[in-house]
């Protein structure tokens, strides 16, 4: 499961990449308008990529037939993968490990689009070629 979640990731941060690459290297042709919609794309991008490693953990645990129905299954993979963890869903005593583990992947998984969509508002919002000045006229 986590290199499954990992090259998900992975695949969506080339993906997203590659389909924005021209106004993330060339900033200083874009309007703040742009600069927001192309940031926007990035998170819906990552929220997208975030539910279909939530929903592969899901699955895991409704094949293993630890949960009643793929609902429950999503609902208790979403709050653990976030870290939530409210406890009203519990895995059996050989599953709970798995559920740690789904925990730890999450946390890394969104530390790397955090750190992504830092390195992105930098480059769009702060570079060099936009500057402050330059994009409050924009």
């Amino acid at each position: 499961m986590l290199l499954a979640t990992i090259a998900i990731h992975g695949t969506a941060v080339m993906l997203l990449f590659r389909i924005a690459r021209e106004p993330v290297t060339n900033p200083q042709k874009l309007r703040a308008y742009s600069r927001l919609g192309v940031s926007c794309f990035f998170v819906v991008g990552f929220v997208m990529a975030h539910m279909i490693e939530i929903m592969l953990w899901a699955a895991a645990y409704r094949l293993a037939g630890e949960l009643q129905s793929f609902e429950e299954a999503t609902y208790f993979s979403a709050i653990t993968f976030a870290t939530i963890g409210y406890g009203d869903l519990t895995l059996s005593g050989e599953w709970r490990l798995a559920s740690a583990i789904e925990g730890v992947n999450g946390i890394l998984l969104f530390g790397w689009t955090t750190a992504f969509l830092f390195k992105v508002s930098e480059i769009l919002w702060f570079s060099r070629n936009a500057p402050l000045q330059n994009i409050a006229r924009s």
